[in-house]
């Protein structure tokens, strides 16, 4: 089968670990992107991506079924890191 392409934009501090603001990745549920990104940059990008949290679409993978949720062909990925402040 396979597996639709999906749009993935980065934010923040991600985006430089990433060295792009987008790319493309092909994956049927979030955790099999998330495994391939995790492969494709540096582990500093690895690193970043364990505390991000990831939007399909509009909606956060947490009210979503999280690293299972399925991706469908044009969905985007955003991964943003935690906003710091203080």
């Amino acid at each position: 089968m396979n597996e639709p392409t999906v749009k993935v934009r980065y934010y923040a501090a991600l985006r430089a670990k990433a060295g792009v603001e987008e790319e493309d990745c092909r994956a049927s549920n979030v955790k099999q992107a998330l495994n391939q990104l995790r492969k494709k940059h540096s582990p500093e990008f690895g690193k970043v991506l364990n505390s991000c949290h990831i939007y399909i679409n509009q909606d956060s993978i947490t009210f979503l079924k999280g690293a299972s949720t399925k991706l469908k062909e044009g969905d985007v990925m955003h991964i943003l890191p935690p906003a710091g402040g203080g």
